[in-house]
């Protein structure tokens, strides 16, 4: 009876040990996202509530490097990020310097958490780094060129970026071109929202690819409002519009961009709250972008230093409305003084004090920037860069060397009437027709055979200039016309009409959108970037020595 009893109790405990190792089979492992929250949650465990308001904040200061007065900013706002201007260092050397600086601070401060550092490298005309970096295509280049080429251009911009310990950058520009709305006209990829979407999605693909975060700006579309840094535009669009404007978000959302950056713009149809900037609303920010797109990234602001907020809003109560709405971080901008940005963060940490902020809003916030900076290997630690080696590892010459191929395929015929083009010196008698400013133009061209007759005009043409044209029309078969900027320089209308328009061919060496303002060639290119890479692209589509391929349609 007692073996009976042992049988059976050694049976039970076998049975019970088979259990437990199936049930352990069956329990899912502990994964590496798993483990990267209980990271984030030990790191939050250990930040005060101070520390933790510091995390919201993208600031910005004067000076490369550090002096006694910005260290002791850092250290009184203990920020998740710093915006680089050119303030802050221009050259690969100056900039590695200062992130190195601000690094090494970070990790003796605060939680000791790195920071992210952001700058505007959209190219053109917003390219806070320019000396040692390359001029990158920017604009509607980037929607002209195929997807492909697109990726490749933000993989070479995160190369520039990471190379100097930039991890993040305000890129890629979202909203869509309108008549209405020339401020953003040179920066914007396109009117198209799905042409601009799809290179939106492959610039994300490829910049985060490269290691570095991309923002999509400026939610919910500026392109149609004035300038936002001098004042508050209202976007008067409908909802149904408004719907069309968020397409290109959209697709950045869904390619896995990580920020979205919102603007100050009042848009009523979207919240009808007056006077009420888009980075205020939490109908925009929770409703719209968390909610019905929804986005699960990090929210950012515009610069909060901008007209747009400071119109009706102190920066201490822009910043409170702004976390209210859903705003996980705060760029605070390059004009905004230390003691304003100090500032906001006091009254945030009066407003949860007094329980207009519920703390569990601030920690949901600082989740979202400690995944990020999880997910880019910023909580793994830390090393500074070498500093003398800055330009080298910037890989500036290599990536020049490889823009003439992408140039090729960026230079779009947007229409052109029979038998124009391609251009042939051996049967037509041709005129070239280039700004003085880009000489390269009228070089580049003679290359596939000396022109009949050439003129470097001015941006803005002279009476003579427009006579010597008025003459050269009589002289040739067909003339080539490169226009810079016709918004700008309303003259140059005049001087592509003095041509005889059926034998006109004007090529647009930046804003594609020339051709919107009184000018009806009869043949028109867009190259979007008047860089030397872009106008020797142009020659060779013109003398039919590369086929076009680029996207251009005339709205």
């Amino acid at each position: 009876m007692k073996d009976l009893t042992v049988r059976r109790l050694l049976t039970l405990l076998l049975t019970l040990l088979l259990t437990a190792a199936l049930l352990c089979l069956s329990l899912p492992p502990i994964h590496a996202q798993d483990e990267g929250e209980m990271q984030i949650e030990a790191i939050l465990a250990q930040m005060p509530l101070e520390v933790r308001l510091g995390q919201l904040f993208m600031v910005s200061f004067f000076g490369e490097g550090l002096n006694e007065t910005s260290t002791a900013f850092l250290r009184q706002m203990t920020p998740g990020g710093i915006g680089v201007f050119t303030s802050n260092g221009v050259s690969p050397a100056a900039v590695t310097r200062s992130t190195n600086a601000w690094q090494a601070l970070a990790a003796q401060i605060g939680a000791k958490v790195p920071l992210l550092i952001a700058t505007d490298q959209e190219g053109g005309t917003v390219q806070r780094l320019n000396d040692g970096f390359t001029a990158f295509p920017w604009g509607g280049a980037l929607s002209a060129m195929p997807p492909e080429q697109t990726a490749q251009v933000a993989a070479m911009t995160a190369t520039e970026l990471r190379a100097v310990g930039i991890n993040m950058n305000f890129a890629p520009v979202a909203d869509l071109r309108h008549a209405e709305g020339r401020f953003m006209e040179k920066r914007v990829w396109g009117h198209s929202a799905a042409r601009v979407g799809a290179a939106i999605a492959a610039y994300v693909r490829g910049l985060q690819g490269g290691g570095v975060v991309a923002t999509l700006k400026h939610f919910p579309g500026h392109g149609a409002a004035t300038d936002s840094h001098l004042a508050l535009p209202t976007v008067s669009f409908t909802r149904e519009r408004m719907a069309y404007e968020l397409i290109p978000f959209r697709m950045g959302i869904a390619a896995g961009a990580d920020v979205v950056m919102v603007a100050h713009l009042n848009v009523p149809s979207l919240d009808p709250a007056k006077d009420t900037p888009a980075t205020l609303s939490r109908p925009i920010v929770s409703d719209l972008l968390r909610g019905e797109l929804g986005f699960e990234g990090v929210i950012i602001t515009d610069a909060m230093d901008m007209g747009g907020v400071r119109q009706n809003f102190t920066p201490a109560a822009a910043a409170v409305r702004a976390i209210q709405a859903g705003i996980d971080m705060l760029a605070t901008g390059p004009n905004l003084p230390i003691t304003e940005q100090l500032n906001m963060k006091r009254a945030l940490l009066e407003a949860v004090l007094n329980g207009d902020i519920a703390r569990e809003r601030i920690d949901e916030s600082v989740r979202r920037i400690l995944r990020l900076k999880a997910k880019y290997g910023l909580l793994a630690g830390w090393q500074p860069l070498e500093v003398q080696a800055a330009a080298e590892r910037v890989q500036s010459a290599a990536h020049r060397a490889a823009l003439e191929a992408i140039y090729l395929r960026t230079v779009a015929v947007a229409y052109q009437q029979p038998n124009l083009l391609p251009l042939d010196p051996q049967r037509s008698k041709i005129g070239i027709i280039y700004p003085g400013a880009y000489l390269s133009a009228g070089r580049t061209c003679s290359l596939y055979g000396e022109p009949t007759r050439q003129l470097a005009y001015s941006l803005t043409p002279t009476d003579n200039e427009l006579s010597i044209a008025r003459q050269i029309n009589t002289q040739v078969d067909v003339v080539v016309v490169f226009t810079f900027n016709i918004d700008e320089y309303p003259r140059q209308a005049r001087l592509v009409n003095t041509f005889s328009a059926q034998k006109t061919v004007v090529v647009a060496l930046q804003n594609p959108y020339d051709i919107t303002r009184g000018i009806q060639p009869a043949a028109y290119l867009a190259i979007f970037n008047p860089y030397p890479e872009a106008i020797r692209a142009a020659c060779a589509v013109l003398y039919n020595a590369f086929p076009p391929s680029g996207f251009f349609r005339v709205p």
